[in-house]
């Protein structure tokens, strides 16, 4: 199931979108959760913490932080995050190209232009699935989300993993080898039994260590150097 967030500071609105995105969703093939808050804030203090949305709607006019404030944030820590602005002012579309939301939709034709943005949205949402990579803790339940092309490595810490990516780091409770499992299908290397690390992100490998683009300096384990070498050469000639 996928999730999505509806940031809208009017009540009456924030219900009705979500009533009316669940059910166009539904027609065509695609469960989604939706979740509401009232303001910018509220919202990105739970985007911040990586709860992960697959969707991001967002109001424009909001007291406080408006919509294209909120945007930028999340711009930082996800530059390809799908977001789409529903507005009442159909002016304030070119004040929202700097952030670059997927589309933008005004509140008074938002019945006639739902059926094709939800369309849009489940291509989209296809498309995405194979470049995220979703950890849902233990027991929490909690979920993260991390753009798989952003990572640069991760590592174990006893009952966490250390999740690095080329903006920030979180601290996720869960096994290394449940994560190592879910990136099989994409180019990432072991070179110790603490470490994942994306092969897009490797500059050097050396006879004890391999360096990446961050600078970080990653310890490979005694006789694995050569095995390293060509599992990197073959990941980046396939």
């Amino acid at each position: 199931m996928y999730r999505a967030a509806i940031v809208e500071d009017e009540a009456r609105f924030s219900q009705y979108f979500r009533d009316t995105m669940a059910e166009a969703f539904r027609r065509e093939g695609a469960a989604v959760s939706f979740e509401t808050f009232g303001s910018g804030p509220e919202f990105l203090e739970m985007y911040e913490l990586h709860y992960h949305y697959d969707l991001i709607f967002l109001d424009i006019e909001m007291p406080g932080m408006d919509g294209i404030e909120v945007c930028r944030r999340i711009r930082a820590l996800s530059p390809d995050a799908l977001v789409v602005f529903i507005s009442q002012k159909d002016a304030l579309v070119f004040q929202t190209f700097e952030v670059q939301p997927f589309r933008f939709i005004r509140k008074s034709q938002y019945e006639s232009q739902l059926p094709a943005l939800v369309r849009d949205c489940v291509v989209q949402l296809h498309r995405a699935a194979h470049s995220v990579l979703t950890v849902e803790e233990s027991p929490s339940g909690d979920i993260y989300s991390f753009d798989i092309h952003t990572i640069l490595y991760i590592e174990a810490q006893r009952k966490d993993c250390r999740v690095v990516t080329s903006s920030n780091e979180t601290l996720v409770r869960c096994k290394l080898a449940d994560i190592e499992a879910r990136l099989a299908h994409h180019p990432f290397l072991k070179p110790h039994r603490s470490y994942l690390v994306n092969c897009e992100a490797i500059r050097y490998i050396g006879k004890n260590f391999l360096r990446l683009s961050n600078g970080a300096e990653l310890p490979i384990s005694r006789g694995r150097e050569n095995e390293i070498k060509q599992k990197f050469l073959s990941y980046n000639t396939q």
